[in-house]
């Protein structure tokens, strides 16, 4: 997912994919260990979704800083 379309979301939103994403990585990196896991590279790509995640969260928390203080 494009950072512009996670940037659309709301902060509810945001964690509950998160919280989803690490538990598929979780499943895909258990998937690997026992070498059942045929596309590595969604390992990789949920690892830069959820920093992108991670980052439109911290850029939401920065925002609301600057309007209360």
């Amino acid at each position: 997912m494009k950072i512009e379309d996670l940037r659309k979301l709301s902060e509810n939103d945001l964690k509950s994919r998160l919280v989803d994403n690490l538990e598929s990585l979780q499943k895909y990196r258990f998937q690997k260990s026992i070498q059942q896991l045929e596309d590595y590279k969604l390992i990789s790509e949920m690892k830069k979704e959820n920093a992108k995640i991670n980052t439109v969260l911290k850029e939401l928390s920065l925002s609301g800083e600057n309007i209360n203080g």
